[in-house]
């Protein structure tokens, strides 16, 4: 499950101001990280892919990947 905090928004958006382009959102995916097992992976993103679940935190946009089934792979 993914929660952002206040905080969390408040410095995700601190960062996004300083980018150019700004980007659209963040990403959060999950990647395969070999003998450790799988990893959450956080970056900025210009747009949401085709499958990604788009849920908006007092106004910051999080892009979730979803599986090939079509079920998000993270549950925010």
């Amino acid at each position: 499950m993914v929660n952002l905090t206040e905080t969390a928004i408040g410095k995700v958006r601190e960062i996004l101001e300083t980018q150019e382009p700004k980007p659209a959102g963040l990403r959060i995916s999950v990647v395969g990280g070999g003998c450790s097992g799988f990893s959450c992976s956080m970056a900025f993103e210009n747009a949401p892919g085709m499958l990604d679940k788009t849920y908006t935190y007092d106004g910051l946009k999080v892009f979730v990947d979803q599986c090939p089934t079509g079920k998000s792979r993270i549950k925010p």
